[in-house]
């Protein structure tokens, strides 16, 4: 069925959705324990800014939007955007002005060139580089002797961060080829599979990074200056959404199934997919399944990333959007909106206005 007929079915279908992201994406309480360790570090009583943020207490597994407010929570009563983890605090403001600093490249690689330099500028827990090697390009970051790293939140916030930050400003997925890290794997591994988009994963490192494909450091960027201030302000929300990291058959299915919904406002069926990739759809649902995907899962991402764009970038009303994006109605596409960023369309929208 494509995204036009599915009408009816769109309540029930949305509702297994909510049930399957309440489900899958958690923050696990250790996860929140090393956060709040910097909050310690700092003298403020961890307890009392849980009860502030209105998460109650002790640590427990969160949902991202409470991780989020977690997060705004954290940076504001420190006014530290590293959350106490590293040396030295990073002021509020200091993620909007890389954000439109990193929006003034041309390209993605470039993009990340200006990152590096920004984030070196800090001189705070590490130093940073970007190289190439083979087929990738190297984000590296190595912690400076001497310098405060609390745990590895303060490692694992980073990578991901700019990671997505970077991806988003070109409208790409963020893939990546591999990931390590210069301390063992913690006790909530299992979840580095969300964090970093199913990348191989090596720890005990002597330095922490992500590979990227070079081949995506050409693209162009899409952001404007305003949208990458603003997006840096919701941070972490955007970053935190669930990616697939789609790579091989699965990026180029994602690719038709974005085109289609783009100009023709619905979700094409496996059947068209398979035609434009000339093989019948049960070779296709056979490979991607190879590839760990389900095709369903392809279809929701897309809709989701067109309908954050769309928000974001564009000033098209809620309905129009919920039109573009394939939904019968409104309803159902706030409805789908609230279960993926736990936020109505419309509080989305203005989120960036937090601070």
């Amino acid at each position: 069925m494509t995204g036009r007929d599915e009408g009816n079915n769109d309540l029930a279908v949305q509702k297994i959705d909510i049930k399957l992201q309440v489900m899958a994406v958690q923050i696990p309480a250790a996860f929140v324990v090393n956060m709040l360790a910097g909050v310690e570090r700092q003298g403020v009583d961890p307890v009392a800014l849980l009860v502030r943020a209105g998460l109650g207490h002790p640590p427990r597994d969160l949902s991202v939007p409470e991780f989020v407010k977690l997060v705004r929570t954290v940076t504001l009563t420190l006014d530290d955007e590293l959350a106490g983890l590293h040396h030295r605090p990073q002021r509020v403001g200091w993620t909007a002005i890389m954000g439109a600093y990193v929006s003034q490249a041309a390209t993605l690689g470039e993009a990340y060139e200006r990152a590096v330099h920004f984030m070196d500028l800090g001189d705070n827990s590490f130093r940073y580089c970007l190289r190439q090697s083979g087929n990738n390009m190297l984000f590296d970051m190595t912690r400076i002797p001497g310098r405060v790293v609390l745990n590895e939140v303060a490692i694992e916030m980073i990578l991901m961060l700019v990671n997505r930050m970077m991806a988003w400003l070109a409208g790409n997925l963020g893939t990546i080829n591999r990931a390590w890290f210069d301390y063992s794997a913690p006790s909530y591994a299992c979840k580095y599979r969300g964090m970093f988009l199913r990348a191989p994963l090596q720890f005990d490192q002597s330095s922490s990074g992500l590979a990227l494909p070079v081949s995506l450091m050409k693209l162009p960027l899409i952001r404007t200056e305003e949208q990458a201030i603003a997006y840096a302000r919701r941070t972490p929300l955007d970053a935190l959404l669930p990616m697939d990291g789609a790579t091989g058959l699965s990026l180029e299915v994602s690719v038709i199934v974005d085109s289609t919904l783009s100009s023709e406002g619905r979700l094409a069926d496996m059947d068209e997919v398979g035609h434009t990739l000339a093989m019948p759809s049960h070779t296709l649902r056979r490979r991607l399944k190879k590839e760990g995907v389900d095709y369903s899962d392809i279809r929701k991402q897309v809709r989701r990333d067109m309908a954050v764009r769309l928000l974001a970038t564009t000033e098209l009303s809620v309905e129009e959007i919920a039109n573009q994006t394939g939904f019968s109605e409104a309803s159902a596409f706030i409805r789908a909106f609230r279960s993926w960023t736990g936020m109505t369309p419309r509080a989305y929208r203005t989120s960036g206005d937090y601070r």
